[in-house]
């Protein structure tokens, strides 16, 4: 059977055809299959310094879909595509092709960068420690031990690596758990230091710059995508 994938795939549903005629889906008819388009990101080791880790589309059939999840370190082996760049029946000039990789397998080689794993004596400790009321104290001490004070950001640090409680109240109100810190200070005062030493500590965290960064989050923005105007 000769490969007609040209385009991704529209997360819209069709409901006219190139010449704007209106189309009636036949359910009785129809053929289903699981699909999922996904992003591969690189390494954050690996990338640039400075930049954000590259990445690539990914389109999944069958038995593939749904077997990693975000996060997951894999392996993926397919093929390597250029798809068409034109929209609605018209005909592009760009010189610039989407690309896109047809996933044949999938390996997953970890589902975390550190391979945590607790032993008898580990849960037992935490267990204890858990039980002193200085949990606190002893926690922003271990953050970061080589730098000297700045006691107050050290149980900042520590309280955001454990993050908070997600919380759903009666009006309908959604509050995140998650705990953002902002650390100004003079130069040469360990703030570099101090977040390196929690990124150690995160078994997935990213480094990045205000290079990498936008105003409103670590990659978030709103685009028009050029192919399906969505």
């Amino acid at each position: 059977m000769p490969d007609k994938v040209v385009q991704l795939t529209s997360s819209s549903y069709p409901t006219h055809d190139k010449e704007g005629h209106a189309l009636e889906t036949e359910f009785g008819l129809s053929v289903y299959k699981d699909h999922q388009t996904i992003t591969l990101q690189e390494m954050p080791e690996r990338a640039p310094m400075g930049q954000l880790p590259r990445s690539v589309d990914l389109i999944l059939d069958h038995d593939l879909v749904d077997k990693v999840k975000p996060g997951d370190r894999v392996q993926i082996m397919g093929v390597y595509r250029a798809l068409s760049s034109a929209t609605q029946g018209q005909r592009s000039t760009s010189g610039v092709f989407p690309t896109a990789v047809l996933v044949n397998d999938i390996r997953i080689l970890g589902r975390d960068s550190h391979g945590l794993v607790f032993t008898p004596n580990d849960v037992r400790a935490i267990r204890t420690l858990g039980k002193r009321s200085d949990i606190l104290d002893v926690l922003g001490r271990s953050v970061c031990p080589s730098i000297h004070g700045h006691e107050v950001i050290k149980k900042a640090l520590a309280l955001q690596l454990l993050s908070g409680v997600e919380k759903n109240l009666a009006n309908g109100t959604h509050l995140r758990g998650d705990i953002n810190i902002l650390m100004v200070g003079d130069p040469s005062t360990a703030k570099s230091q101090l977040l390196r030493s929690a990124m150690g500590i995160a078994p997935l965290a990213i480094s990045t710059t205000g290079k990498g960064s936008s105003g409103v989050g670590l990659t978030a923005a709103v685009t028009a995508d050029p192919e399906t105007k969505e």
